[in-house]
């Protein structure tokens, strides 16, 4: 006999001699108004064969099945058992839902009930509680359901249904676990084999946190839960130790004692929990699992080569690597083709989801290098600029540097020179160049006039860049990285704690930021000497101002007459020119003709009142 086929005995036996002793007395009224109040406070009572059946199904209780397992769990008395167990048959027995409705003398009352089982169980010396409430262990730890009341319905939760019909619990998925946390997992499963308690994975989002934890609960012989189910229903597995939940870490300390696994992010505070931290994967990890991901759909040697540059650009956890080779693999298929690198690559650049808007605004690069009309030198270094970015992976990683430098693994470049000199577009033409995105940093969203906002909307600027593996642009960058001052007072103070923040988070930036200022003699001397690029863009010559207006009208402008080398001796930046021909053009669309000499000279009139100098024809 089962423990909860022997309840059952000792329900029946109960129920039984109540509804006979009510129909005795009933028996006996010669009125409904007599037979109605005949029933009331009918005395408690029992015969010696119904003590002897109660006790013998008391005494033969099985000890291994899941009813004892939730007692022994839970130090349940017999009463509280006997509770459960009615809620049990009631919904599993359409006949024993049909004698408590007798009980309660009401047909549509068919389940047990707190006032009922009283009357049954008290002439056994069974003592069962006037009613279950939230603090009662069979409802604070998710057996019952809340709110039944003295006289309302007790209900099994759905979790505790499952216990006791032996059914097993669909447990998380068998994800694929990084093999860097191998030892992890070991450690963990030692941790819970066998122990209560509270352990907490708190990592990066990505970092495949839930899986580890699924891996290790199952090393440790039980079955990992995910957390769907309320909190008192997770306490009761932990309790039970039949399977261990896998929560949020704001839900952990209420499945206390455990054992329990919260799952948190590298900023939360964790209190009163086990914590077992786990690091974003390193470039080799990051490497590595590329080359996994890309070699199903690639050759073995393109899939090497593209999985270097990938895990040297894009500080990708491993999901964001499996979510964007998924899509690469979904776009190509789309189109009816294979996968080719340019997929990947485009799909890892749409993958991050980061909060860089509203930090930054994206720009669309307008330009490659070989739209600049630079001095030979300046060209150069821009073209070394885009080699140390596009190479990190082969001298960083192949050549052994990454551990020569545990600081200033990325890129800063500083771009200095007069106004309209070409910066920005440079700026533009490199983040072509690479192949990533560049935004450009809002002073308006970053710069806080509350102490300490900046310095937090700065970090987030860093960090969401590289996670998107982004060119970090700051134009007229002075305002930001200014000399440190003498401090006066308090706001002088909190000045030069930001300049210190940067000085601190552009040498651990991984990514390429680039720095443009008019004004290069303002930036502290601290920063020159954490970048890694310094190039000055001076005024163009006479004969890049000539290349400069042969550029500055599209092919598909008209033009008439106009004298090349002329215009070139005007002593004008790059800029400069390129506004005057646009304000040219439109002069000439005004009379629907072509650009004429006399047009250009309008408009460059125009650009010499604006800039304050003199105008000579």
């Amino acid at each position: 006999m089962t423990r909860l086929d022997a309840a059952l005995a000792v329900l029946r036996t109960a129920l039984g001699g109540y509804l006979a002793r009510l129909h005795a007395t009933w028996g006996g009224a010669s009125d409904d108004v007599g037979r109605l109040l005949a029933g009331t406070g009918l005395p408690p009572e029992a015969n010696d064969a119904d003590r002897a059946a109660v006790e013998a199904a008391l005494a033969i209780r099985a000890s291994d099945e899941p009813l004892a397992d939730l007692v022994a769990a839970l130090d349940l008395d017999t009463g509280a058992e006997l509770l459960v167990a009615a809620a049990w048959w009631a919904e599993t027995d359409p006949q024993v839902a049909v004698a408590f409705g007798c009980g309660h003398d009401d047909g549509g009352r068919r389940y047990a009930s707190c006032a009922l089982l009283r009357l049954l169980l008290a002439p056994f010396g069974i003592a069962v509680p006037p009613e279950v409430d939230g603090a009662h262990p069979l409802v604070r730890d998710g057996v019952l359901a809340p709110g039944a009341g003295p006289d309302g319905p007790l209900r099994l939760t759905a979790t505790a249904r499952r216990l006791l019909a032996g059914v097993a619990f669909d447990g998380m998925p068998n994800d694929a676990v990084p093999e860097r946390h191998a030892d992890v997992v070991a450690h963990l499963a030692a941790h819970l084999d066998g122990a209560a308690g509270l352990v907490v994975v708190r990592g990066p989002a990505g970092t495949r946190r839930r899986a580890l934890a699924a891996a290790a609960i199952r090393k440790a012989g039980r079955e990992p839960v995910a957390d769907e189910r309320p909190d008192a229903e997770q306490r009761l597995l932990a309790r039970l130790g039949r399977a261990v939940p896998v929560v949020p870490v704001a839900r952990l300390l209420a499945l206390a004692p455990g054992p329990a696994v919260g799952i948190a992010d590298p900023d939360e505070p964790v209190n009163g929990a086990y914590v077992v931290d786990l690091a974003a994967p390193g470039p080799h990890e990051r490497r590595m699992h590329w080359l996994g991901a890309l070699l199903p759909s690639l050759p073995e040697p393109a899939a090497v080569a593209l999985s270097a540059r990938l895990a040297a650009r894009f500080a990708f956890t491993e999901a964001d690597i499996d979510r964007a080779a998924g899509r690469a693999r979904t776009d190509a298929a789309w189109h009816g083709r294979d996968v080719a690198a340019a997929d990947v690559w485009h799909a890892a650049r749409r993958h991050p989801e980061h909060a860089l808007a509203r930090l930054a605004r994206l720009v669309a690069p307008a330009f490659d290098l070989d739209d600049l009309a630079l001095a030979d030198d300046t060209r150069a270094q821009l073209e070394e600029l885009v080699a140390h970015v596009t190479l990190q992976d082969k001298v960083l990683d192949d050549w052994g540097f990454r551990a020569r430098m545990p600081r200033g693994q990325g890129v800063a470049a500083l771009f200095s020179g007069p106004p309209g000199t070409g910066k920005t577009m440079a700026a533009e033409a490199v983040s072509n160049a690479l192949g990533q995105d560049l935004y450009t940093v809002d002073l308006s969203a970053v710069v806080s006039k509350y102490i300490g906002e900046t310095e937090k909307n700065l970090e987030a600027a860093f960090a969401q860049a590289e996670k998107a593996a982004a060119v970090l642009f700051f134009d007229e960058c002075d305002a930001l990285f200014g000399k440190r001052t003498e401090q006066h007072d308090a706001r002088d103070r909190w000045a030069n704690l930001e300049v210190n923040y940067l000085l601190q988070r552009v040498e651990t930036f991984t990514g390429l930021v680039i720095l443009a200022t008019n004004k290069r003699a303002a930036l502290d001397e601290a920063f020159l000497r954490r970048l890694r690029f310094s190039i000055r863009f001076d005024l163009p010559t006479a004969t890049l101002r000539r290349d400069l207006w042969e550029r500055a009208f599209p092919s598909a402008t008209p033009t008439d007459g106009l004298d090349w080398t002329g215009l070139a001796q005007r002593d004008l930046t790059g800029g400069t020119i390129q506004v005057a021909a646009v304000s040219a053009a439109f002069r000439a669309a005004a009379r629907d003709g072509a650009v004429l000499p006399e047009d250009v000279e309008h408009a460059l009139r125009r650009e010499y009142e604006k800039l304050g100098k003199a105008w000579q024809s």
